[in-house]
């Protein structure tokens, strides 16, 4: 099979910083197999990568900024339809001038869901969403937590929740990342539907790092005890996580040492509290870690860190929003907890009894196996294949 695959996002990509653009730029890579694809995004500089991968600039002035691709357009959500169709326009007729026909358009972002719609008709190709999160549910979690007013938030959540089921509707292939996101929509009975969780480099992440050395770059003593939570800190969920942590979790346990790890962390002044920004050896921070943390409070989907966590074999502390989308058992695989108040007491647990911490490590490690990219990513190929061997679409072509 040789695809022309036309993908687009909300934004740039590569290098990726964030568990969303590792994800996308993952499935990029891995669609690179059936063909040649374009990756379309803001700001792109019309590269070549070594996997294959093009990127093309979407021509797209409001999604170069996050005011613009996040703030502007979820406010625009509860005003109407004018914005997303006016920043629409500028994709669709940048992509439109592409000499290229495409035989596939796959779209990674709900801003992108018009434009794939319309470049899908434009160029007679089948159309590929994924869904990171269900995320009319993720915008009314969010809008709840800033006491927006309930008329404009069940109008910006409604438009979003149209806007996805429109896109549902109109693909070929919808994968999400959880059963728990899929139970949230109507699918069609002739839409392929898969559901492929965030995975992880297993091998590279098992084999531990530089812990020392990362200890060493962070000041960090070899008898001091490490709480680490990975996460893009823009992102609200893991912003409130992050919070969490500085105000409530790390004074009641000021004999550890919590490192945030992750682009644009918080202002804190917690003294047991590190923030060092994106760590370049991820496996060797979480082999130097003793208990890994995710108190997330919201959110849907497989989260990318809690994969990284299981992968790396340590002793976790989670919220169920944390284990969503994972087959993870409390007391077997981590330590789950309804409330953030509840995280200290659970990670003293864990450092008063090294067979739980054997046994917490043992299990995550067993568990994070199975979630390894290259295994859970050929599910596309299997998709493609069924999808393109369809009798419809063979005489279409």
């Amino acid at each position: 099979m040789s695809l022309n695959i036309l993908h687009l996002h909300r934004e740039s990509v590569f290098p990726p910083s964030d568990g969303g653009e590792v994800r996308a730029w993952k499935t990029a890579d891995r669609l690179a197999d059936n063909g040649t694809v374009w990756f379309a995004q803001p700001c792109a500089n019309n590269h070549v990568y070594d996997n294959g991968v093009r990127t093309i600039d979407i021509g797209n002035p409001i999604m170069q900024t996050k005011y613009g691709r996040i703030y502007l357009w979820n406010a625009s959500l509860a005003a109407g339809p004018y914005f997303n169709e006016h920043q629409t326009k500028y994709t669709v007729d940048t992509l439109r001038q592409h000499p290229t026909t495409f035989d596939l358009v796959v779209c990674e972002s709900p801003q992108m869901i018009r434009a794939s719609q319309e470049l899908a008709d434009y160029n007679n190709a089948e159309l590929l969403v994924n869904f990171h999160n269900s995320m009319y549910e993720l915008l009314d979690q969010q809008l709840r937590s800033r006491h927006v007013p309930s008329v404009l938030r069940q109008r910006a959540v409604n438009r979003l929740e149209r806007l996805e089921h429109s896109a549902i509707d109109a693909a070929s292939i919808v994968v999400f990342q959880s059963e728990d996101d899929v139970a949230h929509y109507d699918l069609p009975e002739d839409t392929l539907v898969s559901v492929i969780p965030n995975g992880c480099e297993y091998d590279q992440i098992a084999n531990g790092g530089e812990p020392t050395q990362v200890k060493e770059s962070l000041g960090i003593q070899d008898d001091e005890t490490i709480c680490v939570f990975v996460g893009a800190y823009d992102y609200e969920p893991n912003k409130r996580a992050a919070n969490l942590i500085c105000d409530t979790i790390a004074p009641e346990l000021s004999e550890f040492t919590f490192v945030l790890a992750g682009r644009n962390p918080p202002d804190t002044t917690s003294m047991n509290v590190l923030t060092p920004g994106f760590v370049s050896d991820l496996p060797g921070l979480l082999s130097a870690a003793d208990v890994a943390l995710c108190p997330l409070t919201m959110g849907s989907g497989t989260k990318l860190k809690m994969v990284d966590y299981l992968a790396a074999g340590i002793p976790i502390v989670t919220t169920p929003v944390g284990a969503q989308g994972l087959p993870i058992k409390d007391e077997q695989h981590a330590i789950i907890v309804d409330q953030p108040e509840a995280f200290p007491e659970a990670i003293r647990r864990i450092e008063r009894s090294p067979d739980m911490q054997e046994s917490l490590g043992r299990n995550a490690a067993s568990l994070g196996m199975e979630y390894d990219w290259d295994r859970l990513l050929s599910e596309y190929d299997e998709l493609l294949n069924e999808l393109y061997n369809r009798p419809t679409i063979l005489n279409n072509r």
